[in-house]
């Protein structure tokens, strides 16, 4: 309870004679380890939660007595436990908000009517700021449920809970197996001949995934009152009103109600991936895909992601015991910058122990950064799809992070609690909101370019089987330093010694007759001749082919092996085929991707600074000396190991076998490396060709406000041609 004796605003309920509703049942619960008392209007609905000091006052108010002499009399009788006035104002404030208080008195029509007026404007903008998330009431299903007791028996059982593991994790492993062909199958999610599929499977899982949480809830001895429905970025789905949770004693009930959903959902889509593998191309192929995807992603990007309001912010607020943890952790921030800031010491946080001031701060900061990110991915995808659409989402989401905070501010600027420090609070918010803007405005903050690459030699001689082998033994390792004649490889070929030695026997068949020729027939000595000496020729061919299965270094250098060169030991290798290449240490470079829209601030500061980070070995930063860009598109990647399919971030082009074709066009840039290489080698760096990493190169500093313009400005152009 607050230690605030007196409050400025106590006349406005010092008269009032108020109580609680007649239809106000009590339960005492455990939160964070504290009892805390539920107060439940069975008429409304309605839940609240206060503190056993509140409502042992509150308890004592009466129709036939004031709120000032039920405070008298319990300071009188309860000196240690009475609340202060700001406490009693504060409690009863927020019941007539929740419409659970009773009053004697004759209605105020005024007062109602601009209560009702304030109501709706308040309606109005929660749902212009929550435009993703609207609901609307339908009907009360709460009979309709009480039906159903034997079913929901049946599905929430531990046979069902059996049933649901074995079918999630069959469908778990199908998707694992056919993960490429599911890749593949994402293009056309979005398209036209796929959306009213989309539509149809969003709309009926959510239907069952809100029957999941009323089942669940029912079982549990609780009530559902409400069925109506929600606008999740303007799509039309079904919601189910589960408050009657909150007079669940045991937090895990509450939060196996929050998880049906999920549940269901994650059921079904394993059921959709069964039957995507199991049948062909058709109506029933593509909604079981629909399912899949569906009841996968919206489970783990939404309904199972905590930082956002769906199931698993519930399950997550009721495991951890701290009922309402989003407005809480908002008033916590507020506190903070109302405290700090602003300089009210009078301000108040919603924290009672160290551990909810973590979780407050914490989660308020992820959950705004995470609400950030989820809901510009939305408008992106929206736009891409419904331009204007997606435009009008995102001008309403510019104007609640921009105007409507800027007049919470002013209100609560001009509000009752900085009626003390009213001009020192308009003087730091003034100054705090110039220095922001200024910052943003003109303040150069440091400007980069992230551009991915693979080291290259700049001399080196790649070494290819001269004929068919089979690789026998790999005698150097890769990246072995070696001298001009070593062995890297042994090759054998059963074919060339079979071909030398019956060209050697045809050879040796040949002199004979040759020789016997010159005695007999002079005549028949130059065909003869001329056979021999082809025979002599192919068998120096083939001697040589066959020193070559040894196969040497050329010169001096480090050997790296081609990829996969290992596994293939023991197997057939056609001829030409690549076995590696050998390199000299000291000349090397690095060969990076920039994109187009990056590539016109590299023109223009060609001589911007770089360095160099290679993958593996973040701790040691090489100083670039110089770069070139070179001056045309490319569409083919230097490595694959740039690319999506070799673990790189360059999006490349599906179904290309080889990995290099860049899905969109690139400039490429090439780096030399410093002329201590060989320094940074012995101080423990390690460099190989193919090595990935990344090159940074500084731009000129600009203020955030410039750069976002820019950033923005690229967007519009890449992606819709304006």
């Amino acid at each position: 309870m607050s230690s605030a004796v007196f409050s400025d605003s106590w006349f406005r309920i010092a008269q009032a004679r108020v109580a609680l509703p007649a239809s106000t049942r009590v339960e005492r619960q455990q939160f964070g380890g504290e009892p805390w008392y539920v107060l439940h209007d069975s008429f409304t609905h309605r839940y609240f939660r206060i503190t056993p000091q509140a409502y042992a006052f509150i308890a004592t108010l009466t129709p036939e007595r004031t709120v000032e002499q039920a405070w008298l009399d319990f300071i009188a009788t309860r000196p240690d436990e009475a609340p202060g006035q700001e406490d009693v104002v504060r409690i009863l404030s927020q019941l007539h908000l929740a419409n659970m208080l009773y009053f004697q008195e004759l209605p105020d029509n005024q007062a109602i009517y601009r209560r009702g007026q304030t109501q709706r404007r308040r309606e109005l903008q929660s749902k212009l700021i929550g435009f993703l998330y609207t609901r609307i009431f339908l009907f009360d299903p709460d009979r309709l449920l009480g039906r159903c007791s034997k079913l929901i028996a049946l599905t929430t059982g531990p046979g069902a809970l059996l049933t649901w593991l074995l079918v999630v994790l069959a469908g778990a492993a199908t998707a694992v197996q056919n993960w490429g062909a599911l890749s593949n199958h994402s293009q056309g999610l979005f398209s036209l001949s796929n959306l009213p599929w989309l539509m149809v499977s969003l709309t009926g899982m959510k239907l069952l995934h809100e029957t999941g949480h009323a089942f669940v809830c029912k079982r549990f001895g609780g009530s559902v009152h409400a069925f109506g429905v929600m606008f999740l970025i303007l799509t039309p789905l079904p919601y189910v009103d589960t408050a009657s949770t909150w007079g669940f004693k045991s937090r895990f009930e509450r939060a196996l109600v929050s998880a049906a959903g999920m549940l269901v959902e994650l059921f079904l889509a394993a059921i959709g991936a069964l039957v995507w593998a199991h049948t062909s191309t058709g109506v029933i192929n593509s909604l079981a895909y629909n399912v899949m995807i569906v009841g996968s992603v919206s489970s783990l990007l939404f309904n199972g992601n905590p930082l956002l309001r769906f199931d698993a912010y519930y399950i997550l607020a009721d495991l951890i015991d701290i009922p309402n943890l989003y407005q809480k952790a908002q008033q916590h921030w507020m506190y903070l910058g109302d405290r700090y800031l602003l300089g009210n010491r009078n301000a108040e946080t919603p924290a009672v122990t160290s551990r909810e001031r973590i979780w407050f701060t914490t989660y308020g900061v992820s959950a705004l950064v995470y609400r950030l990110l989820v809901s510009t991915g939305i408008i992106l995808v929206v736009m891409d799809q419904w331009f204007l659409v997606g435009m009008f989402m995102a001008v309403v989401t510019g104007l609640t992070l921009l105007i409507w905070p800027l007049k919470k501010l002013f209100q609560h600027l001009n509000g009752p609690k900085l009626a003390g420090i009213r001009r020192q609070a308009f003087t730091r918010a003034a100054l705090m909101l110039g220095t922001l803007v200024a910052v943003v405005l003109f303040m150069p903050f440091p400007n980069a370019i992230r551009a991915h690459g693979v080291l290259q030699s700049n001399e080196s001689a790649v070494l290819h089987t001269a004929s068919e082998a089979i690789l026998k033994e790999l005698v150097a390792a890769s990246g072995a330093q070696l001298r001009a004649g070593d062995p890297i490889a042994i090759l054998v070929n059963p074919e060339l010694d079979y071909d030398y030695e019956l060209a050697r026997q045809q050879s040796t068949e040949l002199e004979v007759q040759y020789r016997q020729s010159l005695q007999r027939n002079l005549a028949d000595s130059a065909p003869l001749e001329q056979r021999l000496q082809a025979l002599t020729a192919q068998m120096a061919e083939l001697d040589r082919l066959r020193a070559q299965l040894v196969v040497r270094a050329p010169h001096a250098g480090r050997w790296v092996a081609a990829a996969g060169l290992n596994e293939r030991r023991g197997g057939w290798m056609p001829r030409g085929h690549t076995l590696g290449e050998l390199v000299y240490d000291s000349n090397y470079r690095f060969v990076a991707v920039v994109p187009q829209e990056q590539a016109d601030e590299l023109f223009r500061h060609s001589q911007a600074g770089a360095q160099l980070r290679l993958a593996g070995q973040a701790d040691v930063t090489l100083s670039v000396p110089s770069y070139t860009l070179i001056p045309y598109q490319r569409d083919k990647l230097a490595s694959s190991a740039l690319g999506f399919a070799g673990g790189g971030e360059i999006a490349v082009k599906p179904g290309d076998q080889s990995g290099e074709a860049s899905a969109e066009s690139f400039f490429e840039v090439r780096a030399a490396l410093p002329a201590d290489l060989q320094g940074a080698q012995k101080a423990g760096l390690t460099v190989l060709p193919g090595m990935s990493g990344v090159l940074r190169i500084k731009l000129p500093g600009e203020p955030l406000f410039a750069q976002a313009r820019k950033a923005l400005q690229q967007l519009f152009q890449k992606r819709y041609g304006l």
